[in-house]
């Protein structure tokens, strides 16, 4: 299951909005202080994508990053930037300090 905090919702919407023929796109990233990273784009639907639905949105889901994404929660970083971060709430993975990477304990 993928949680949408509501101000991330309005965003990505308007994005997609002026982005037409764009999904946003989760990818499985190296990198952040943890290790991995799954990071939101806007992007089109790639051969081999997973398409997931949720909120009213078709998301496409990289498939490596497919077993990471139940229970996650995709939300806008707080203060005056419009960036969208991903943090996952599985108890199967450890977070750093600043939430944007995780490693698999």
């Amino acid at each position: 299951m993928i949680n949408i905090q509501n101000d991330a919702l309005i965003i990505i919407t308007e994005s997609l909005k002026r982005n037409p023929g764009k999904y946003p796109r989760i990818t499985l990233r190296s990198g952040g202080c943890a290790g991995h990273m799954l990071v939101l784009t806007l992007d089109t639907m790639q051969s081999g994508d997973i398409e997931y639905s949720e909120h009213g949105l078709t998301f496409a889901i990289e498939p490596v990053a497919e077993p990471y994404i139940d229970n996650i929660t995709i939300y806008k970083k707080p203060g005056l930037t419009s960036e969208i971060l991903i943090h996952n709430n599985s108890p199967e993975f450890t977070k750093c300090r600043c939430g944007k990477s995780f490693k698999i304990k």
